[in-house]
């Protein structure tokens, strides 16, 4: 989902500016950050948001060398066979890695196990990639109409037979193996398949692509924040034990019970907090969503500086840069849902406008407000008892 939406927002918004960077990287190790201080604990030890942070660094350089031959698919596929490349070549190679760390550990305070970092990197290392080449796929296949080739429906017809079986054979597949050691030399090069499998079968029928849930649909805009909280709230002990609400191993059911809805409840709120501090961290004017209604005025709109939230890929909520009049969608055959995807203007339940900026945003320029931020973070981390 990362190399997928990302590619996709990129390839089709073409928009390299530094806001929607930092947005990104705020948005994703905000909590992760402070958690790493005030709890005492590493910043690796959170794996999932330094994993995704550093994904969308490497789509980013990726599609932003030669962006404007973008366009050009064989010049995009030699661009991700090289990352691919660098990539695996950095990241199987440790030693290249531990010199890296090194020089953290010296002059940042930083300590992090290069070995530990290699096997997180290289357990997915093949799906991001994998995520660009469908996001690549989708858009050509929407470009060039395949949809309306006659053979179309032969071929989407076989997807869903194929994935059906695929999935059925991963999960025989998983569950034979005799420990998750044996099965992690095998995930790097099979993960696609239940992913991709599971995107077929959910859009295989009008049905099917029109049902949702409301429940994941909320986890969905808080996913992020359960994965990072669920080692102080939902286990404990820093993932060695399980927390208990109520004394007695005959309660935990009931503590079970009780532990979630506190802890969504909890991750909920927290993503609504990290994303006005997101907001107020990076600035920007005014955040209103677009609205398919028609304009009320005839009058040319002035051009204002949008900044749309969005839940994209893996939870994460992002935030993107438009320059416009915030009605281009309105015109006939302007407000296609591929572009809404890429450009994040659905119009999701539960975003409401809030007035941005502050006296530091406004007086600091988005590059000087992230270099104090990282010069802060430098003292506080060199000057931390434990350091994080």
């Amino acid at each position: 989902m990362t190399g997928y939406g990302h590619t996709t927002f990129y390839l089709m918004k073409a928009d390299f500016g530094f806001l929607r960077i930092a947005q990104v990287l705020v948005r994703l190790n905000l909590l992760t950050i402070a958690l790493a201080y005030t709890m005492n604990t590493n910043y690796l030890f959170y794996y999932f948001a330094p994993l995704v942070s550093l994904w969308f660094l490497i789509i980013y350089a990726t599609l932003f060398v030669g962006s404007r031959f973008n366009d050009r698919i064989f010049f995009v596929l030699a661009k991700i066979i090289i990352s691919m490349t660098i990539t695996i070549t950095f990241f199987t190679h440790t030693y290249l890695l531990e010199e890296l760390f090194n020089l953290l550990a010296k002059f940042c305070g930083i300590h992090w196990s290069a070995k530990e970092w290699a096997f997180r990197v290289a357990l997915d290392i093949w799906v991001v990639y994998f995520g660009m080449l469908v996001a690549i796929a989708y858009i050509k296949v929407r470009e060039f109409r395949l949809s309306d080739h006659p053979r179309w429906n032969t071929v989407r017809q076989g997807s869903i037979i194929v994935s059906a079986v695929a999935l059925v054979w991963f999960f025989v597949f998983e569950l034979g193996q005799p420990s998750k050691f044996t099965y992690n030399k095998w995930h790097p090069y099979i993960s696609i398949i239940p992913v991709l499998a599971f995107v077929i079968l959910r859009n295989a029928t009008p049905v099917l692509r029109s049902a949702s849930s409301r429940f994941f649909a909320l986890i969905g805009t808080c996913s992020l924040e359960t994965f990072i909280l669920q080692y102080h709230f939902w286990l404990a002990a820093d993932t060695k034990g399980i927390l208990l609400f109520i004394p007695g191993t005959r309660w935990r059911p009931v503590n079970f019970v009780i532990g979630t809805i506190m802890f969504v409840w909890l991750s909920y709120k927290v993503a609504g907090a990290t994303g006005e501090l997101t907001s107020w961290i990076c600035g920007g004017k005014k955040k209103v969503l677009p609205t398919s209604a028609p304009p009320v005025s005839v009058q040319a709109p002035q051009a204002t500086e949008e900044v749309i939230p969005l839940v994209a890929q893996n939870g994460e909520e992002e935030v993107e840069k438009r320059e416009g009049t915030g009605t281009e969608g309105n015109a006939p055959g302007g407000n296609r849902w591929i572009d809404r995807l890429a450009d994040g203007s659905s119009n999701k339940p539960g975003f409401r406008m809030v007035t941005g900026g502050s006296s530091w945003g406004e007086k600091l320029s988005l590059p000087v407000k992230a270099a104090v931020c990282v010069v802060v973070l430098w003292i506080v981390n060199v000057a931390w008892p434990a350091s994080a």
